[in-house]
């Protein structure tokens, strides 16, 4: 089912997609959509988290790896576009619509940012990273991974490379003291 609303989303945009649409694009019945989902935008939340959810786990086992602090942030940034890698689509949707909340009420994107936010607060505490406010920095960081993978996909990802090293690049310049 994500795999054809996924299709629907991406091929015809959100608002031109239906439960109906995806159901026969699934080869399911409507109702059976409707025996998971309560509408589209729960199916969308649930796409979106699942993606946020794998960026999240992913950044947490690179910088608790361990090892001197820009070595964990060339992991993580590694890290963050060998997912976009493997799911160059699904990251498609958080592109696609801006008005999605989940159901405990955080915004796409705010579970990434929290996650920076407390490896940010750590190495700060470490004395690794410059002192700044903590959801300011969290907030700047995401907007660089952000921009940083809107515009690999413009250039046709996965092809494009060292995106992630120039990424870490300019976090290590930025963030380390």
């Amino acid at each position: 089912m994500h795999k054809a609303a996924l299709h629907q989303f991406t091929h015809r945009g959100y608002e031109h997609v239906s439960i109906a649409s995806i159901a026969k694009d699934a080869n399911i019945a409507v109702g059976t959509v409707y025996r998971f989902y309560e509408n589209k935008i729960s199916l969308l939340r649930a796409m979106l988290r699942e993606i946020e959810d794998e960026f999240v786990d992913r950044m947490r086992s690179d910088w608790n790896a361990g090892g001197k602090y820009p070595q964990r942030l060339d992991r993580i940034c590694e890290g963050l576009f060998d997912v976009a890698k493997d799911r160059s689509e699904l990251l498609r949707l958080f592109s696609m619509t801006t008005d999605v909340v989940y159901e405990d009420g955080y915004l796409p994107g705010e579970l990434i940012q929290s996650q920076i936010k407390d490896m940010y607060l750590e190495a700060m505490n470490e004395g690794v990273f410059r002192e700044g406010d903590v959801e300011m920095m969290a907030a700047m960081a995401h907007g660089l991974v952000e921009g940083a993978m809107m515009r690999w996909m413009r250039m046709g990802a996965p092809t494009a490379t060292n995106v992630d090293k120039e990424l870490a690049s300019v976090m290590k310049s930025g963030f380390l003291t």
